[in-house]
């Protein structure tokens, strides 16, 4: 993967918008472009004219300008995947307008005195290149309080918090020829509707189970509840764990087992309307559990309980699963790029379908943040000069004039743009953090405006 100029890379993920007029989409560059070069900072200060700061507010208030409009076409090239394997990895994240209070149409949030939104992403992953490959989709949804008194029944029959997911699974869609598209979901997404949205598209899955006491069928027709299911599993092996250190918990080094038990999930007897009428009445998947043995006395001992659809008959394939769970992380961490790194909760303006553009420019921008920490470490050996902008490695060198461009590497690169933002580099400091890049990629923008303003560029 090359690094595209910033006006080259907004052109690239935003040209193809269709706002129902090409001003709008020419406006929409603008602001994009404006956010991309002080992405933490809010609509005022990323347009420094007034005409353009007026300009920003009426095209988010314009019913053309939408959640889906504004992303559609980075999330049209991101499933647009060559062969190869890519994780969709989704997760919901709240939106906290608590401090808003002019703003009008926010849901609930927490215990329900919180106001905001849930933003439900979907984050691909290129498991070959190793790299963010962008966001195949996502979904904005408003809580709402539960009606008193309510039966199970009613609410299956109702537009619930969990249809969320199997919704976002109807709008990624399947994945192209030769493409393995991998649904990774936390706990949250451990629902038998939400699954047969998956089997229904055609991709796989792994998802951490949440619900142990729900009845599975056996190979033998057996009907247990799945945590019995899992005390008949079978031993594959074991590896070490190194866990880092965190506040209040020692770093230490854990003893993990793998076993794997085959089962089915049947359809539950109370179900949906759209449940019946998939026909899937029951699915067919192997249970991975990762345990750690002999934990030390007061830690939580490490239990996972994961699903999936995809083969497992080896430690090798189970493995594979534990691995493409781990890297469940980068979706937290793409929320904290849009809330730390785009200020995504400073944004206040007076109603949230006004908002809702917004968070999709955001949601884009965040993808494009992130993506700048992994290139470096996913291509250590290609050449900054054939994978860098031109321009940023001039800005770069006026910045730091005794780094040597000759033979630089793009991973070298990469560590040089952290030092502008506070990374010291020393053996001992590890990789640089998102923030740390991003703060030198802030300069680094700095520096290239400057140049163009005075012609140098």
């Amino acid at each position: 993967m090359k690094v595209l100029d910033s006006e080259q890379w907004v052109g690239e993920n935003f040209g193809d918008c269709n706002l129902g007029d090409k001003r709008r989409t020419k406006r929409l560059l603008k602001v994009a472009s404006n956010m991309l070069a002080a992405p933490e900072q809010s609509i005022p200060q990323q347009n420094q004219e007034w005409a353009d700061v007026k300009a920003a507010y009426r095209f988010f208030d314009n019913d053309n300008v939408t959640f889906e409009n504004v992303a559609q076409s980075h999330w049209h090239q991101t499933r647009q995947t060559k062969p190869g394997r890519y994780l969709l990895i989704c997760d919901t994240t709240d939106i906290d307008h608590y401090s808003h209070e002019a703003t009008t149409g926010l849901g609930m949030l927490g215990d329900g005195q919180g106001r905001g939104m849930q933003l439900h992403n979907c984050l691909m992953y290129d498991c070959n290149a190793k790299l963010i490959h962008g966001a195949a989709g996502a979904l904005i949804d408003y809580r709402k309080h539960k009606p008193e008194n309510e039966t199970k029944t009613q609410r299956l029959n109702r537009e619930r918090e969990t249809d969320i997911w199997g919704k976002l699974v109807d709008q990624v869609g399947c994945s192209p020829e030769g493409s393995q598209w991998i649904h990774v979901w936390d706990r949250g997404g451990d629902n038998f509707e939400a699954m047969c949205h998956i089997h229904l598209s055609g991709n796989d899955w792994v998802v951490r189970a949440a619900q142990l006491h729900r009845n599975v069928l056996t190979e033998d027709d057996r009907k247990i509840p799945l945590s019995e299911a899992i005390d008949e599993a079978r031993f594959l092996g074991s590896y070490e764990l190194n866990l880092r250190s965190r506040p209040g918990v020692a770093a230490r080094t854990a003893n993990m087992e793998v076993s794997v038990v085959r089962v089915r999930y049947p359809r539950p007897s109370q179900h949906s309307k759209w449940v019946k009428k998939c026909g899937i009445k029951e699915l067919t998947m192997n249970v991975v559990i990762v345990q750690e043995v002999d934990a030390p006395q007061g830690s939580s001992p490490i239990y996972w309980v994961l699903l999936t659809n995809l083969e497992v008959e080896t430690f090798e394939q189970a493995w594979q699963v534990i691995e493409d769970y781990e890297n469940r992380w980068l979706v937290e961490e793409y929320h904290k790029v849009m809330k730390s790194g785009c200020s995504l909760e400073i944004h206040a303006l007076r109603d949230s379908k006004r908002l809702e553009p917004l968070i999709g420019l955001i949601s884009v921008i965040g993808v494009r943040l992130f993506q700048l920490k992994l290139i470096g470490r996913s291509q250590p050996e290609a050449k900054a000069q054939t994978h860098v902008p031109a321009s940023w490695l001039r800005c770069l060198k006026l910045a730091r004039p005794k780094v040597k461009l000759t033979g630089m590497s793009v991973y070298e690169f990469f560590r040089e743009l952290a030092k502008l933002g506070g990374f010291l580099g020393r053996k001992h400091d590890g990789e640089p953090g998102w923030q740390t890049v991003w703060r030198g990629y802030r300069k680094l923008q700095s520096l290239l405006d400057g140049m163009r303003r005075v012609g140098a560029i």
